[in-house]
């Protein structure tokens, strides 16, 4: 098939794009500083980026814009679809999580469900690469502050992207069973395991943290342990990106 992958320059686009391209689909990666261009935020080249297309993959997502970037950006996107195939790369538990970035990815959803178009849906939980962005910037010094009984069930961004190469390849459609990482851990023990990776030491602070949103992370409505189905665990994830002497 002729493809689109709207964001093929981001963590997930780039283990994707080859994959596909490996299986012998023309691939075109479209992004606001690539070629072709194409904005999702404001609608620039996008029209162009997805004629030719017959399947176009939307990974283009931004948590600090969600309502401009994944609500409004997917929008534009669906008015200048016509017949081709959407794949919507979505988030573990949007449709109960009160969290305002995952609430958007659901709003998104439902648009694309309600678009007329035939489209496949994705969700999986958290990029390792996500969760480490977020506790380095928690555990800088002099405290590590880090969301008391948080949990998360981290994911590869590899083994997401083979799975949906999968879904592809089989032509599957509508909404497919939820993508896990191997494990669920929490916070605390997640923000060690990166300090020690890294050869730092912090004291950690246990931080309540009030809230819907807050007591969505505690029960764990971003997780699915019973579709556990990536390879990659967090630790060898870390072994991964720091190693020793890195």
């Amino acid at each position: 098939m002729r493809v689109t992958v709207l964001g093929g320059g981001g963590l997930l686009g780039q283990h994707l794009v080859p994959l596909l391209r490996e299986t012998g689909h023309e691939v075109t990666t479209a992004s606001r500083s690539g070629e072709p261009k194409a904005d999702i935020e404001t609608g620039e080249g996008l029209a162009d980026a997805v004629d030719d297309a017959d399947l176009v993959v939307h990974l283009a997502s931004n948590a600090r814009k969600p309502d401009k970037v994944d609500v409004a950006g997917t929008r534009k996107l669906l008015d200048v679809l016509d017949s081709q195939h959407l794949f919507y790369m979505s988030i573990v538990g949007v449709d109960r999580h009160p969290f305002a970035y995952y609430q958007a990815k659901y709003h998104a959803e439902q648009m694309v469900e309600n678009s007329g178009l035939t489209y496949t849906i994705l969700r999986a939980t958290q990029f390792h690469d996500f969760v480490a962005y977020f506790l380095e910037a928690a555990c800088k010094p002099p405290l590590a502050l880090i969301p008391k009984r948080f949990v998360f069930q981290p994911v590869d961004t590899g083994d997401v992207a083979a799975e949906l190469a999968t879904v592809i390849h089989a032509r599957r459609t509508g909404l497919q069973p939820d993508f896990g990482g191997p494990t669920i851990h929490d916070a605390e023990y997640l923000a060690r395991s990166l300090m020690e990776a890294k050869g730092r030491e912090r004291p950690i602070l246990n931080l309540p943290v009030p809230g819907k949103a807050a007591r969505a992370f505690k029960a764990g409505f971003h997780t699915n342990p019973d579709q556990a189905m990536g390879h990659v665990t967090w630790e060898k994830y870390l072994s991964q990106r720091y190693p020793p002497g890195w």
